[in-house]
């Protein structure tokens, strides 16, 4: 895609006062309870572009409790911010129109205000200096765009080699490694300007090309560091919101009736004033003609009958003096009977073809579909290989219902191709089997592969445990507003509800592995498990520890899920899962708890970080330290200290070392602030291991023993 959003954030909209920063990927979910505000975050993402042209309604989406404001700002505030990332074309067209190099454009982020208004800005931009490499760059390019051009040609060769040599010496003035003000820039211009004006103020196409190739685009860098930022025309800012993705949302797919009107389907498709619930079946009914490939009104036409002619003759004073009733012409006969056949070869040739794609896709059933047009009417039958007699498709499950028009619906978008386009369902497939729920699951992955894809659930089934970076976590606050969050320790009693979902997920998936003989390891977090996945991948690859064991690590979200979760997985195996916790109290306290109780007869598989409370150690003390040190001062810079990676003491606690650091320099830190730290390190995990030191994976072969 030309726009690959990256993340957004939602202000003030409906029950959404701060959404913070949520990250996207190509299929993200959203989980949470009813009226956690999973559908508010969709529509107002939806509102920064509308496929269907949605409004913007601040008496609906302007939240209600603050709408005594509205007036005093006018509308003239954010609800919805997105940033997305450019590919590579897109960047270098704005970047030739605009004269910014391009690394400075290949993230930008569009913000919507509730007045209709955008705002284009590009994070890269925020700069007080100028890095000296692109103004190399800029140089470069144009010396050759100079040898490519018309004017080579033209010019004589002492013209060449006084332009080179102004070059070259401006570029000797500029050390690579630094940067320039926006007095140095201006610098660069006035020199330019008296190179040109001195020696070819008479060569006007000349000092057209060099207005437009070089002294534009040091102009715009100028004006760039005088105001901290790109700052674009609205001309200019068109040039994106021209090119943005369209947000196409979806919350109901209009199943479909067994017995079709079809003249009420040719006058409803182009009435205006249809409700909601209506104007989704339309676009269903819509979508299943273009699978048939034939109109309703074609079908209407190929179907109708030649009705016999009554021809009635009257004498002088109009009294009836013979009726004849005269029969079709024989071609026309034949013409009447070659269009029925026509329809109906194409009906059956289009319920083959639905038949087969359906049944990649749907898994509970061998069903047949057969669609049959008589007269005015289209109908849809279905059958399958359990119950072979054909029943109307509104007598049959409310759940096949659904993926059918689901199915449908989607198929056309597929075919459509739905080009730069992001696609929003809300609550997909709730009537649907679990089994299903997991094949809908597959068909969204699918869709994820030409689309990005976010949609929001709070079925278990529809959370893919192998994607757990893709989980977005929606729960009611204190005060009543909506609160995203991707921190599953989250405990506090609102969110339990909304992290069910997830916990219910990983507990399938882990129920299932575990029938493959897999040995569930229970931990903190997500970002625990993130550690313990990188360590026993290193360990299997370089045969450090044995694979003796295909270890599964569970993040349970809380301590308080540990025991039941003990329970689960040991009636399910038939022994206890081993339980890794932290070192601090809460952990040994924990330990002392199972061991006491259920894990009596098995106090091995009860695993402490260490032997002391004191010590306080979790699983990132078993990364280099100095490593973890530099991925966390790029988070968080000192402020009233060094920055961390200069203050570390190696021989206690990082995390505790962190948290300390973060009160002394003034920062909250986010409550996912360990398991971003976890994805930074695992990003570059094979970099750091040409670093690791024969002490630390002793530490590492020494804990996997214990699960061994």
């Amino acid at each position: 895609m030309p726009f690959f959003l990256q993340s957004f954030r939602v202000t003030n909209f409906r029950s959404i006062v701060d959404s913070g920063e949520i990250n996207i990927n190509d299929c993200t979910c959203l989980v949470g309870t009813n009226e956690s505000g999973k559908t508010n975050l969709l529509i107002a993402l939806q509102k920064l572009n509308p496929s269907n042209g949605e409004l913007i309604v601040p008496l609906t989406d302007y939240p209600r409790k603050q709408y005594v404001t509205f007036d005093t700002s006018s509308g003239k505030e954010p609800f919805i911010r997105a940033t997305f990332k450019l590919d590579e074309s897109v960047t270098a067209q704005m970047g030739a129109k605009l004269g910014y190099s391009n690394e400075l454009l290949s993230v930008v982020e569009v913000a919507r205000y509730y007045n209709g208004r955008y705002e284009v800005n590009f994070p890269g931009s925020f700069l007080g200096q100028y890095p000296n490499k692109y103004i190399h760059s800029l140089l470069t390019n144009f010396y050759e765009q100079y040898l490519t051009s018309d004017l080579i040609t033209r010019d004589k060769e002492e013209i060449s080699q006084d332009l080179r040599e102004f070059i070259e010496r401006l570029i000797a003035l500029l050390p690579e490694s630094g940067s320039l003000g926006e007095y140095d820039v201006y610098n660069l211009i006035s020199q330019l300007d008296e190179f040109i004006t001195v020696k070819y103020s008479r060569r006007q196409t000349f000092r057209l090309f060099v207005d437009e190739q070089l002294k534009t685009p040091l102009e715009n860098i100028a004006r760039l560091l005088t105001h901290k930022r790109i700052v674009l025309t609205p001309n200019q800012q068109q040039l994106f919101i021209d090119q943005l993705p369209r947000f196409v949302y979806y919350t109901d797919y209009g199943n479909l009736d067994a017995e079709i009107y079809l003249p009420h389907v040719i006058q409803n498709s182009t009435r205006q004033d249809l409700g909601f619930k209506e104007r989704a079946r339309v676009r269903t009914l819509k979508v299943l003609f273009d699978f048939v490939q034939l109109k309703p009104e074609e079908i209407l036409e190929l179907g109708s009958e030649i009705s016999q002619t009554k021809v009635i003759t009257r004498d002088s004073y109009g009294r009836i003096d013979s009726t004849v009733v005269e029969t079709a012409l024989e071609n026309t006969v034949d013409q009447e009977r070659e269009n029925k056949k026509k329809r109906e070869v194409i009906l059956q040739a289009a319920s083959a073809q639905l038949t087969k794609a359906f049944q990649d896709w749907w898994r509970q059933g061998n069903y047949r579909f057969r669609f049959q047009a008589d007269g005015n009417h289209f109908r849809i039958w279905v059958s399958d290989e359990k119950r072979t007699e054909e029943i109307e498709l509104d007598g049959r499950s409310k759940g096949l219902q659904w993926f059918f028009s689901f199915f449908l619906t989607f198929r056309a978008e597929q075919a459509n191709g739905h080009s730069n386009c992001i696609l929003l369902l809300d609550e997909p497939g709730l009537s649907l089997h679990p089994i299903a729920q997991q094949d809908l699951l597959t068909f969204l992955h699918s869709l994820s592969r030409n689309n990005q894809l976010i949609y929001t659930t709070h079925s278990p089934f529809l959370i893919g445990s192998q994607e757990l970076s893709n989980l977005k976590m929606l729960y009611v606050g204190t005060d009543g507003n909506s609160v995203v969050s991707d921190d599953y320790r989250a405990t506090a009693q609102e969110a339990e509800e909304s992290f069910y979902p997830i916990r219910a997920a990983l507990n399938l998936r882990a129920s299932e592995q575990l029938l493959t003989s897999c040995l569930p390891v229970l931990v903190n977090d997500v970002a625990s498990q993130i550690y313990l996945q990188l360590i026993k991948s290193y360990l299997l690859q370089t045969g450090a520890h044995p694979a003796t064991k295909d270890l599964l690590f569970i993040p349970v979200g809380g301590i308080e899920g540990v025991e039941p979760l003990t329970r689960m997985l040991g009636q399910q195996v038939g022994t206890l899962p081993y339980v890794l916790l932290d070192g601090n109290a809460t952990g040994h306290a924990l330990a002392n708890a199972l061991v006491n109780t259920s894990y009596t007869s098995s106090p091995s598989h009860v695993i402490i970080l260490s032997e002391s409370e004191s010590d306080e150690r979790v699983l990132e003390d078993f990364l280099p330290a100095n490593d973890l040190a530099r991925h966390f001062s790029r988070m968080y810079r000192g402020r009233q200290t060094d920055d961390f990676d200069y203050i570390l003491l190696p021989d206690q606690s990082i995390v505790r070392q962190m948290e300390q650091f973060a009160h002394d320099n003034g920062y909250t830190l986010a409550l996912n602030w360990r398991l971003t730290l976890a994805g930074q390190v695992a990003k570059t995990f094979d970099k750091l291991v040409p670093r690791l030191q024969p002490e630390t994976v002793k530490g590492w072969v020494a804990l996997f023993n214990k699960l061994a």
